[in-house]
């Protein structure tokens, strides 16, 4: 239905009557969930076994895994294999993981398989063998740290484990330090040299090339998983402590898949193509991997380096960009900063689409403007390869003026999702015909969810807006079939996240919108601490707050509860810093970065630019950084970023306790 300005009203969630308890919002649900929560995966399969099975036969000459092919100077076009090709590459590969005794149960009924690798063809093929065989699949980073290897495998026990030949002197490393005992057989994807497989042997490891898993024999049969088998065990990347291995069943993901398509990827086709690029041993992009997979879509994998997506993008041209803020705010710094500089008629051409297209968005919501497009904006849609049709963000909150400028400028609407590791990614969604940013939309049809209070962090259930609307606020909590079973071989953490009524704690914050009943998301109960007065923060949304200042690449908010302040670690922007404040203040190209951060006046006008931010995000007086230390050199997943790009707090505040307690020492 039609708004009085032409942009559609959605009504994202409803309230079930007679659901409000103590503590507790009522429950609320999507308009078209069935009373059961229950629905179909497009293709119409129980397990993820049926979801390819049903699509390799309906679209077996389709193209489906694409990888670049390598030349002399680099890469060239994408290759194609199609839906029966890697149904036989998948099944013969099976035949071989049950040949080597890798389906073997353990006291559980349950056998596991390490994949240690980049995203890849294989990496998805051996994902394929493993369903085939009812083998619970492990995926491994292949940035992980080796204590957090060696504690995935020791748990797991895992035998044998698939990668790639430059992870493979890791492993082979890590077995002759005694850490990963149970490893008998690593299956390299390209061929095994003489060398490599001398080291293997002198540590009892036998080696076997992915093409020779595939040739080990030509006899066998599948043996399809049921719908409660257990389908993975992902481990989450462990921003707080060490990492907890989430059990994932076919059920699990299925139930997901089909909530998704509900609300809103129904459309999603044999005529999509995927750029598969953020890690696929995190949930995100393996539950996209495996919803196309069910549809007939293509998946082209990237070159395996993320400096030449640009290049992956042009050469793929997806119809589907799906991706994380951090780099949507990449994208939004470039092209901002590349708009403002453009001067003299370019600059004013500029300026005048981007006020037309910003006009009609808010009128009518629409995003292409022929005219425009086709002076300005098609070059910046180039830059996804030209055939994007829809983007999607989720892992991490974005701001709102972010998506906005964004959608603008690519002619595109952006979708926000959001959900967990536990509940396989997808459980809130926003529409495409949505003019309205800055939130996470309504649950999937398979999920349901409520709000609980948390009096301490001052959320609760009979909160107002600011027009007095009911607008409960509290820590999401979801139920449905996509939640996850447990935390493997860890009871404990399993009960702080899931109650006695099968409800998910989030352990994030939320809004539900009185306007239009989209959840929004607004704290991290998690990531809070106290100060010396009592007043409780979160640095998260802080963080998230500061992050917006062109200045600041990165950012660790501090707060003791001995202590009055907030104090931050900033890693600043040093593209920006050289182009805008660098030449005036004295530096040419060659002088160093860490000479610019030790400088007062850099530091000075990182502050000068942080305070403008925090007074244009309303941040309290108490959740104003006080004092920043400059850090010249960005954080990576080799020290303080986990896989999926999350500041370890712990890890970071370790780091610089020194910094810390300089920085309070001294008064303000």
């Amino acid at each position: 239905m039609g708004g009085a300005n032409g942009k559609p009203q959605i009504e994202y969630m409803r309230e079930v009557p007679n659901t409000k308890v103590n503590g507790y919002s009522s429950i609320y649900r999507n308009p078209n969930s069935k009373n059961d929560l229950q629905s179909d995966a497009p293709s119409g399969g129980k397990t993820l076994y049926e979801n390819f099975m049903i699509a390799y036969e309906k679209y077996g000459t389709v193209r489906f895994l694409g990888s670049r092919m390598h030349k002399k100077d680099g890469f060239g076009e994408f290759q194609w294999k199609i839906y029966a090709e890697v149904r036989e590459a998948s099944k013969r590969l099976g035949y071989g993981l049950h040949q080597i005794g890798a389906d073997e149960p353990d006291d559980e009924g349950h056998s596991f398989v390490g994949i240690y690798s980049k995203n890849r063809y294989e990496w998805l093929v051996a994902d394929f063998a493993c369903i085939s065989q009812n083998i619970v699949s492990v995926p491994l980073y292949d940035v992980q740290q080796a204590e957090t290897i060696e504690h995935i495998v020791g748990q797991t026990q895992m035998k044998v484990i698939f990668c790639s030949e430059k992870l493979t002197t890791n492993l082979i490393k890590l077995k002759k330090q005694g850490k990963i005992d149970s490893i008998r057989y690593i299956i390299q994807f390209e061929a095994v040299n003489e060398q490599t497989k001398q080291e293997a042997d002198e540590q009892n490891l036998t080696m076997i090339s992915f093409e020779g898993l595939c040739n080990l024999t030509k006899e066998g049969e599948d043996k399809p998983p049921s719908p409660d088998s257990w389908f993975t065990i992902c481990y989450t990347s462990g921003t707080t402590g060490k990492s907890k291995g989430a059990v994932i069943t076919h059920k699990n993901m299925i139930s997901m898949m089909a909530g998704m398509a509900d609300s809103g990827f129904k459309n999603i086709d044999f005529n999509d193509v995927h750029l598969s690029y953020l890690p696929l041993a995190h949930m995100f992009d393996r539950a996209v991997c495996h919803f196309l997979a069910g549809v007939g879509g293509g998946i082209g994998f990237f070159s395996g380096d993320i400096m030449k997506l640009k290049e992956d993008l042009a050469e793929l041209k997806p119809t589907l960009f799906v991706s994380v803020p951090r780099l949507y705010c990449r994208f939004y710094d470039t092209i901002k900063q590349m708009f403002d500089a453009a001067t003299g008629a370019k600059g004013a051409l500029i300026r005048r689409g981007l006020k037309a297209k910003y006009e009609e968005f808010n009128e009518t919501g629409k995003l292409t403007n022929k005219f425009w497009d086709a002076l300005v904006f098609n070059k910046v849609k180039a830059v996804l390869g030209g055939r994007v049709r829809l983007m999607v963000t989720g892992s991490a909150p974005i701001a709102a003026e972010v998506i906005n400028f964004l959608k603008i400028v690519f002619s595109c609407p952006i979708v926000e999702g959001y959900g967990q590791t536990e509940t396989c990614a997808g459980s809130f969604v926003t529409s495409n015909l949505d003019g309205e940013s800055g939130m996470v939309g309504g649950a999937v049809t398979t999920i349901e969810c409520r709000l609980m209070e948390v009096p301490d962090m001052n959320y609760l259930s009979t909160d107002v807006d600011d027009q007095g609307r009911p607008a409960p606020r509290g820590e999401v909590c979801i139920r449905g079939d996509p939640i996850f079973k447990s935390y493997y071989k860890n009871p404990e953490q399993t009960a702080e996240a899931l109650d006695d009524e099968g409800w998910l704690h989030t352990g994030d914050i939320g809004v539900i919108l009185a306007h239009n009943k989209a959840l929004k998301l607004v704290d991290r109960k998690k990531n809070f601490f106290k100060l010396a007065q009592g007043e409780y923060v979160a640095s998260e949304k802080i963080e998230i707050a500061y992050s917006k200042s062109f200045y600041v690449s990165q950012i660790f908010v501090y707060g003791d509860s001995l202590q009055s302040y907030l104090i931050a670690i900033v890693v600043p922007e040093e593209m920006y810093i050289r182009k805008e404040w660098a030449h005036e203040n004295g530096y040419n190209k060659d002088s160093s970065f860490a000479e610019m951060c030790n400088d007062p006046k850099l530091k000075a006008k990182i502050m000068e630019d942080m305070a403008k931010y925090a007074k244009e995000e309303k941040l309290l007086g108490f959740e104003v950084v006080k004092k920043i230390v400059l850090e010249p050199i960005a954080w990576t997943v080799d020290d303080l970023l986990t896989p999926t790009q999350k500041l370890m707090r712990f890890q970071a505040k370790k780091k610089y306790q020194s910094v810390i307690e300089a920085l309070y020492k001294d008064p303000l």
